[in-house]
C-alpha cells in the first residue's frame, strides 16, 4: 500500500495563494513553497508537472477569490463600484496580480466575461438602453474605477472611501444622465 500524501494538492495551492497574496507572485516559486510547506521540492512536482501548471490553477483560485469577494455583501461581482475599489484596497497583491499585468486581461478573459455580460444586462435594464451603449457604459465605469482601485493598489495614494465613493456616485449620475431614456 502506498505512503498516505502528507503534502496534497489543495495544500499546495493555499499555501501558494497565500504567498501571492502577501508577496504577488515574485514570491511563489517552488522552493520558497517548499519551504512554507515546511517540506522538500519533491511533493510539488509530484502534485504538477511545473510551475506553469500551478501557476494556472492558482490563477483560476485567485479568480475564485476575486468573484467570492465582490459577492461577500450578497451583492453581484462587477468591475466597477466600492467593492471593487475596495479588494484593491485589501488585496493589494492579488489585484495587482489579477488587473495590472501584461496580457492578463487574454488569460482571464473567460472568467471576467461572465462578470462583464451580467454587468451589462444590469445596466441595460437598469437605465433602459440597448445593448451596445450599456457596454460602452460599462467600459466607461470599468476604467475609471480601474484608475482609482490601481492607485490605490500601488499606493500612490491613499484615498478616504468616503471620497472615493463620492467620485464613483458622481461618475455614474454624470453618465446616466447622457444616457437618452
Amino acid at each position: 500500500m502506498p505512503a498516505k500524501k502528507q503534502i496534497t494538492r489543495d495544500m499546495i495551492l493555499s499555501t501558494a495563494l497565500e504567498m501571492l497574496r502577501s508577496g504577488g507572485m515574485e514570491a511563489v516559486n517552488v522552493k520558497a513553497l517548499a519551504r512554507q510547506l515546511n517540506c522538500s521540492t519533491q511533493p510539488i512536482y509530484l502534485s504538477f508537472d511545473n510551475m506553469d501548471a500551478l501557476r494556472a490553477e492558482l490563477s483560476s483560485l485567485a479568480v475564485d477569490t476575486f468573484v467570492k469577494k465582490m459577492k461577500c455583501d450578497g451583492g453581484t461581482a462587477n468591475l466597477y463600484g466600492m467593492a471593487y475599489i475596495k479588494f484593491a484596497q485589501e488585496e493589494k497583491e492579488l489585484f495587482r496580480y489579477l488587473f495590472m499585468r501584461q496580457n492578463a486581461f487574454s488569460e482571464l478573459q473567460e472568467a471576467l466575461v461572465p462578470i462583464m455580460d451580467d454587468s451589462i444586462s444590469q445596466i441595460m435594464e437598469q437605465y433602459h438602453i440597448e445593448k451596445e451603449e450599456a457596454h460602452h457604459f460599462h467600459d466607461q465605469l470599468w476604467v475609471h474605477t480601474h484608475g482609482i482601485a490601481s492607485m490605490i493598489a500601488t499606493g500612490f495614494c491613499d484615498w478616504n472611501m468616503d471620497k472615493v465613493e463620492r467620485y464613483l456616485c458622481c461618475q455614474l449620475f454624470q453618465r446616466s444622465r447622457r444616457i437618452s431614456y
